[in-house]
C-alpha cells in the first residue's frame, strides 16, 4: 500500500487528525479505546525506513528521559532505531497499525502512569543501557561483548550460515542452538540498516568503557 493510501487509512480510522501536506504530518486529537484523548503531531518524513516522529503537544508529558520523551527534540520515545527497523518490516506493515499499536499503546501506558505512578507496559532503559537491552531482546543473549562482535561482523559484510557456530558461544550451529530460535533472531537482526548498527555499537563500546 502506497503512502497516500496509508494517510487516507489513518484519516478514516481516526477522525481527529487531519494531514497537511505541506509538511507532510498528521496532527489532531488521537482518541484512546477508553475514550481518554491526546493532542499530538505526527512527522512523516522518517517514514517508513524508521517510525514516524510523534510530538505530545497537549502539555500533559513532561518532557523527561523517565517518561519516555526525547528531551533533545521533544518527541516521543517508543523504542529504539534497531527495534523500530525490525518492527515495521515484521509487524508494523502500516501506517494505521503504527497508530494503533504503537502510538495508542504509548498514550495509554501514560495514561496509566498519571494515575498510578509507573508504567503498566515495560519499557528499554534510555540512553546507551536501552540500546544496549534491544539488541539483547532481539538476539536472546545477554552478554554484550557478543553483541558486539556480531555488529562487527555484519559491518565487515560477514554473514552467518546455518551451519556455523551460533553467536551465543553455545558451541551449537546457529540452526539448531535453542532450537532454532537463534536463527530466528539472526534473520531479524539482518533486517537493522548499518547505518544503525554502527551508530549503535558506540553505545555498546560505551557500556563496556572500551574505544
Amino acid at each position: 500500500m502506497d503512502i497516500k493510501n496509508q494517510i487516507e487509512e489513518v484519516l478514516d480510522k481516526h477522525k481527529g487528525l487531519a494531514y497537511h501536506s505541506d509538511d507532510n504530518s498528521l496532527s489532531g486529537e488521537l482518541f484512546l479505546p477508553d475514550g481518554d484523548s491526546y493532542d499530538l503531531i505526527i512527522k512523516l518524513d522518517s517514514y517508513p525506513r524508521f517510525f514516524p516522529t510523534v510530538y505530545e503537544v497537549g502539555g500533559r508529558i513532561p518532557i523527561k528521559m523517565d517518561r519516555h520523551m526525547y528531551t533533545d527534540i521533544g518527541s516521543c520515545c517508543f523504542t529504539t532505531g534497531a527495534k523500530s527497523q525490525i518492527l515495521l518490516r515484521t509487524k508494523i506493515a502500516s501506517l494505521v497499525k503504527f497508530v494503533d499499536e504503537i502510538v495508542v499503546r504509548y498514550f495509554e501506558n501514560n495514561s496509566y502512569y498519571e494515575i498510578n505512578g509507573t508504567y503498566c507496559y515495560a519499557e528499554y532503559d534510555h540512553g546507551a543501557m536501552g540500546v544496549v537491552q534491544s539488541y539483547q531482546d532481539i538476539l536472546g543473549v545477554v552478554d554484550v561483548r557478543s553483541i558486539g562482535r556480531l555488529i562487527l561482523q555484519r559491518l565487515q559484510n560477514k554473514k552467518l550460515r546455518i551451519r556455523d557456530l551460533c553467536y551465543c558461544s553455545s558451541g551449537k550451529s546457529l540452526k539448531k542452538c535453542s532450537g532454532g530460535l537463534h536463527c530466528s533472531n539472526y534473520r531479524l537482526f539482518r533486517m537493522i540498516d548499518k547505518e544503525v548498527l554502527y551508530n549503535d555499537l558506540k553505545h555498546l563500546r560505551s557500556v563496556l568503557k572500551i574505544k
